[in-house]
């Protein structure tokens, strides 16, 4: 297929050329045919010894630009419960593999009000802001071996077949990064549950822990409505908490809360103002209540909790898909492939408002 496209670009090349040499040879008296003839000849000497280069294209190599083009497009779904953050970069400025930070600038400090000024002239303040920093993580999958180069660059089923596995890779552990970050929240934004006790769910726990219950909920959002924080609100529930809240009678009776669906998009719909979203497992915790660290094995005291976020609270970062692939690898008869991507996420108030976990005791 691939000399078929070469001989068909050889012979419209050689047309054209005739038909140059033809309008040459018309103007200057020289021989049409002779002149199509070195014009094509030039054509081609050029082409062996330097391509064609043209401003603003980059000339990456035909697979790499496949596999890259045919990523970005689903590497980051927008059904993910970590899309319903801030998203902090643009496309044009998104950052690279190399850079293990994003600086963003921090919101100033409010300036101080006087009723009714008595004395003059008026205290001057000076309004402290600054940039703050987001740490990047660095995901990439571990390489995969390529069959056959001509088959890959014709065929999107088989070129699909690898990176949708990469891609689930890289979006898990973007959705583990996420969950971490957002679990750190600020010491007075945890409720804890206070339910019945029930057994641990997950694996490599032991111990009862009790329930959540819809006043748990309404003291979270409360806490929410302390801050005055605009902006539409979600909620991040995993499988245990999730079967624990179709117990409480106003999550499913859709005549008292006025939600038609209340299993709304994989998850429990919209109720006390919070969009809901549900996970197999939301956030982690150890069992001194700190946000579990990402790939740590489980311990006998860990517990679950659910989240509770304004969207303008939480900052994401989202990097350029980087492909690699090194070609013809005689020890691996062929060639290899992986990706990788930089991503980040962060509270962006240093008194980290408007997050709050609900989070597991021991019962």
């Amino acid at each position: 297929m691939k000399n078929l496209f070469l001989i068909g670009k050889l012979a419209i090349g050689f047309l054209l050329a005739l038909f140059v040499g033809a309008i040459l040879g018309s103007a200057t008296g020289i021989n049409p045919v002779a002149a199509g003839g070195v014009l094509f000849a030039a054509q081609v000497l050029r082409a062996c010894t330097k391509p064609v280069e043209m401003p603003g294209l980059a000339f990456d190599d035909v697979l790499t630009s496949i596999f890259t083009r045919d990523l970005q497009k689903i590497l980051f779904p927008d059904n993910s419960f970590y899309k319903r953050t801030k998203k902090l970069n643009t496309d044009s400025d998104a950052p690279g593999t190399a850079a293990a930070s994003y600086q963003i600038p921090q919101e100033l400090q409010m300036p101080e009000g006087i009723t009714d000024p008595a004395e003059f002239p008026l205290p001057v303040e000076e309004l402290e802001g600054g940039n703050e920093i987001v740490t990047l993580n660095l995901l990439a999958t571990k390489p995969t071996r390529l069959g056959d180069r001509e088959q890959l660059e014709t065929s999107y089923d088989r070129r699909a077949s690898f990176l949708s596995l990469h891609a689930n890779v890289l979006d898990q552990m973007a959705a583990a990064v996420s969950l971490n970050r957002m679990s750190q929240v600020a010491s007075g934004a945890t409720v804890l549950t206070s339910g019945a006790a029930a057994a641990a769910a997950l694996p490599g726990l032991t111990g009862n822990r009790k329930a959540v219950t819809k006043d748990d909920i309404i003291k979270a959002c409360e806490i929410l409505d302390r801050t005055d924080m605009q902006g539409k609100r979600y909620g991040l529930v995993g499988a245990t908490q999730h079967s624990e809240l179709l117990k409480i009678e106003h999550f499913v009776d859709y005549e008292k809360t006025g939600n038609q669906s209340a299993l709304l998009r994989g998850a429990i719909g919209s109720v006390m103002g919070v969009e809901w979203y549900k996970r197999s497992t939301a956030a982690i915790f150890t069992g001194a209540g700190a946000a579990k660290a990402v790939g740590a094995a489980a311990a006998s005291d860990d517990n679950e909790g659910m989240l509770i976020w304004n969207e303008n609270a939480i900052g994401r970062v989202e990097g350029t898909v980087q492909v690699y692939i090194n070609e013809a690898q005689a020890q691996y008869l062929g060639a290899l492939m992986n990706n990788a991507v930089r991503f980040g996420m962060k509270l962006l108030r240093s008194d980290k408002k408007g997050v709050v976990a609900i989070r597991q005791s021991a019962a």
